[in-house]
C-alpha cells in the first residue's frame, strides 16, 4: 500500500468513529463493519453501511402511535420470554424506524403505553442494558440476526412484531 493511500485509509477511519488501538478495531457503531481480517496479517476491510442497503428501502417514515405500539405488544406477548423480550422491539425500533432514543426513554416509553390490558412482562430501567449485556446479537442490525445463529425465540418475536406493526 502506498503511503498517500494509507494515509487517506486512516483519516477516513478516523472520521468514521471507529478507534484503533494497536492491532485492535473497535467498533463504535452498529453500521461498521469489519471484515477481512486475516491471521497473521493486516487485512481490514470496512465497509460502511453496506449491511443497511436492505434497510434504505423500508418504510421509516411512517409514524407508530403510541396505542398502536400498545396492540402490538399485546397481541405479541405468547412470543415475549422475559422482560429483555423488548429489546427486540428497541432494535425493530432502532433499525427500521431509525429511532434516535436512549435504552432509558424506551424503557419509560414502554411503560406509559396505554395498554388494554395486564402484561405478561414489564420493561423496568435497565432492561435493555441487561439485554445487550447478555445477547451480543442485539448490538448488530436485525437483518443480521439469523446469520448470526440469533435464538429462534427472538427471530420469531421480531418477525410477529413487523407483522403487527406493518412494517
Amino acid at each position: 500500500m502506498k503511503k498517500e493511500d494509507l494515509q487517506e485509509t486512516l483519516e477516513a477511519i478516523s472520521k468514521s468513529g471507529i478507534k484503533v488501538a494497536g492491532d485492535l478495531v473497535l467498533e463504535k457503531k452498529v453500521e461498521y463493519e469489519v471484515a477481512n481480517v486475516e491471521a497473521g496479517g493486516i487485512g481490514i476491510q470496512i465497509n460502511h453501511n453496506s449491511h443497511r442497503e436492505d434497510v434504505q428501502q423500508e418504510d421509516a417514515s411512517r409514524e407508530i402511535s403510541p396505542e398502536e405500539l400498545a396492540r402490538a405488544i399485546e397481541s405479541c406477548q405468547e412470543y415475549f420470554w422475559g422482560n429483555s423480550s423488548y429489546a427486540v422491539l428497541f432494535c425493530l425500533q432502532r433499525d427500521v424506524q431509525k429511532k434516535e432514543m436512549s435504552q432509558s426513554a424506551f424503557e419509560r416509553m414502554v411503560e406509559m403505553l396505554p395498554y388494554r390490558g395486564k402484561r405478561d412482562y414489564q420493561c423496568p430501567t435497565g432492561t435493555i442494558a441487561n439485554a445487550f449485556s447478555d445477547n451480543e446479537f442485539l448490538k448488530y442490525h436485525i437483518s443480521k440476526w439469523e446469520g448470526m445463529g440469533a435464538p429462534q425465540r427472538a427471530v420469531t418475536l421480531l418477525n410477529k412484531l413487523r407483522e403487527a406493526l406493518k412494517l
